[in-house]
């Protein structure tokens, strides 16, 4: 428990801090933060090209010049985005021999499983990069197809996140430890998995849905990773009374 005395200061709430430019000047300072940002624009423009899809616009009408600028801003977005990802693979590469550390075997496996297909989606989705790039041939798979192929492994990696995350909160039930808190991170995390499920089996044309579906799904799930790249708020300086001759109590700021 924290104190109230002076030169003290009261924790600061879970919440993200406040909208300034200076959280934002802060966010866009972390690779990572520009990175949410730019897939948040990016599933917003999938989900609008989805809705005006639904509507089945006329060629040449407004609303058909809407869906070509939101799919060029969603092709583009989704490159650069690709190009910034090249060495994300070398942390989870790094992880991976702690996974051996793990004492449950059943964890140990799943840890494993999810790192292993997470990595393997990276380097797969550089060659499909590279394919792209006309610096390797394509062969049986164009560049396209190769991303596709990764893609399905970032789908499994996440569906093994889902079971993982389900594991951990059937344990802290079955424990009744009372932790509300870490119980309700385990099911917001795999809710989080369960809508890349989602999201990586549609565009790696395993199952294919709807790009307004997977487009409002990529827009929650980013916006829950932008949320835990957004500056935490500051403390606020505790506040103790002070009387004065008087007896009257005045407010100082700790």
């Amino acid at each position: 428990r924290c104190s109230t005395a002076p030169g003290n200061f009261r924790p600061s709430s879970p919440t993200m801090a406040s909208l300034s430019i200076n959280s934002f000047n802060a966010l866009c300072g972390k690779a990572e933060g520009r990175d949410k940002l730019a897939r948040l624009f990016q599933y917003s423009a999938r989900a609008l090209v989805g809705l005006s899809a639904l509507s089945a616009p006329t060629t040449g009408s407004a609303l058909s010049r809407v869906e070509g600028h939101a799919r060029t801003a969603m092709v583009n977005l989704a490159g650069a985005r690709r190009t910034h990802r090249w060495c994300k693979e070398l942390p989870v590469l790094r992880s991976i021999p702690k996974c051996l550390d793990i004492s449950d075997p059943v964890d140990r496996v799943l840890d494993l499983l999810q790192k292993a297909s997470l990595a393997t989606f990276m380097i797969i989705d550089h060659v499909g990069h590279l394919k792209q790039w006309k610096i390797l041939p394509g062969g049986k798979r164009a560049g396209a197809g190769t991303i596709q192929l990764g893609l399905k492994f970032f789908c499994f990696s996440n569906l093994v996140g889902v079971v993982t995350q389900l594991k951990k909160y059937l344990k802290l039930v079955a424990a009744s430890t009372g932790d509300r808190k870490e119980e309700m991170t385990c099911l917001k995390t795999a809710f989080k998995h369960l809508l890349l499920v989602l999201q990586t089996a549609h565009l790696s044309m395993l199952y294919q849905s709807h790009d307004a579906l997977v487009g409002v799904a990529g827009m929650i799930t980013s916006s829950m990773d932008l949320q835990a790249q957004w500056p935490p708020a500051k403390p606020v300086a505790a506040t103790t009374p002070v009387v004065n001759a008087g007896g009257r109590e005045l407010a100082k700021s700790a």
